[in-house]
C-alpha cells in the first residue's frame, strides 16, 4: 500500500518550514501548495526515515494548480502582499519568506502548453516543463508539521518521476543535481518505510536467484510510480511514454549513458541496473 500521509510534527528543525506554510495560508488561503524539489526529498527521506540526503536545502519549491496566469498574479500579488514575503531582483517566480529563504512558485494546470510546457510571461522566453505535477498533486501525501501545520507533499515515486523529467530538460545546464537525487530514491526505497511491502507485495522478486535489495527497491519504485501516475488519467500515456523512453536511452549498454555517467564512476554498470530495475517496475515487467 502507497504512503498517504505522515506525522513529522515532532521534527522541531521543521518549524521554518512550519512557519511559511501557515503564511502561505494566512497570505493565501484559496491555493494549495504542493512541496516538491530538494525539501520534499529530505522530508521524506531524511526527516522521516534518517536517511543521508548529502547537500544542504535552502531554497522550498512550491507547486500551485492555477486556472491561468492572471490567476498566478494575483497568488504572488497576495503573498507579497502580506508581510510574510518579499521579492528581490526579476526573476517573477522567487519570492523570499521573511527568514529570508528563497521560495519559488511554480504555476501549472491552466497555465500549460499542450505539451506540458508552461513559458512565463510576459516575453514567454523562459520556459519550464510541469508534466507531471498534476499527478504529483493527484497522489500528494499529506505530511504533518510542527505547530499543527499539514502541507501536501509530492509523494517519494512520483517525486523520482519529476526527477527524470526535470533531468532530461536542463542536465545539460545544471548536470548532476537531479540525477543524484533519482539514484538516491532508487537506492533507499526500501528504507523509506518499504521494506514489509517487498515481502507482502513483491515476494517474487526475493525468489530471484539474482535477488539485489537495491534493485528490488528500484523495482518497487517503479511500479509505485506508475500507480501513481494512474490516479490522475488524462495524462497518463503521456507521463509514462516520456519517462519511459528518456531511461530506456538511459539503460541501453549501447546508448548515451548520460544519466549514470553524471553520478556512475566505477558503479556505472551497478547503476544502470539499478535505472533498469526502475523502468521494469514502472513498465510493469516481474522482474528488474
Amino acid at each position: 500500500m502507497l504512503i498517504s500521509s505522515l506525522d513529522l510534527a515532532d521534527k522541531n528543525d521543521l518549524t521554518f518550514l512550519a512557519e511559511l506554510v501557515a503564511d502561505l495560508h494566512t497570505a493565501a488561503p484559496a491555493w494549495t501548495p504542493l512541496l516538491v524539489g530538494a525539501m520534499a526529498r529530505d522530508l521524506l527521506l531524511h526527516y522521516a526515515h534518517k536517511i543521508f540526503v548529502g547537500r544542504a536545502t535552502v531554497d522550498v519549491d512550491l507547486g500551485f494548480a492555477v486556472a491561468d496566469w492572471r490567476d498566478f498574479e494575483v497568488l504572488r500579488a497576495a503573498l507579497l502582499a502580506s508581510t510574510f514575503f518579499e521579492a528581490r531582483g526579476p526573476v517573477v517566480h522567487r519570492i523570499y519568506h521573511r527568514r529570508h529563504r528563497p521560495v519559488d512558485l511554480i504555476p501549472f494546470g491552466g497555465v500549460e502548453h499542450p505539451n506540458g510546457v508552461i513559458a512565463w510571461p510576459p516575453r514567454g522566453d523562459k520556459v519550464m516543463t510541469v508534466v507531471g505535477y498534476r499527478e504529483a498533486l493527484a497522489s500528494a501525501i499529506d505530511v504533518r508539521l510542527p505547530a499543527r501545520q499539514r502541507v501536501l507533499v509530492v509523494s517519494l515515486p512520483m517525486l523520482a518521476v519529476l526527477k527524470v523529467l526535470v533531468w532530461s530538460e536542463r542536465h545539460t545546464a545544471a548536470p548532476r543535481k537531479d540525477a543524484a537525487d533519482f539514484v538516491l530514491i532508487l537506492r533507499n526505497y526500501l528504507d523509506a518505510g518499504h521494506q514489509q511491502r517487498l515481502y507482502d507485495e513483491a515476494p517474487h522478486l526475493l525468489e530471484n536467484t539474482n535477488f539485489d535489495y537495491e534493485r528490488a527497491g528500484a523495482w518497487l519504485a517503479g511500479q509505485d510510480a506508475a500507480t501513481a501516475i494512474q490516479t490522475e488519467g488524462a495524462k497518463e500515456t503521456r507521463v509514462h511514454q516520456m519517462v519511459s523512453t528518456i531511461l530506456a536511452k538511459e539503460v541501453d549498454p549501447d546508448g548515451p549513458l548520460r544519466l549514470i555517467g553524471e553520478v556512475g564512476g566505477r558503479d556505472a554498470e551497478n547503476l544502470r541496473l539499478l535505472l533498469a530495475a526502475f523502468l521494469s517496475g514502472f513498465n510493469g515487467e516481474e522482474a528488474p
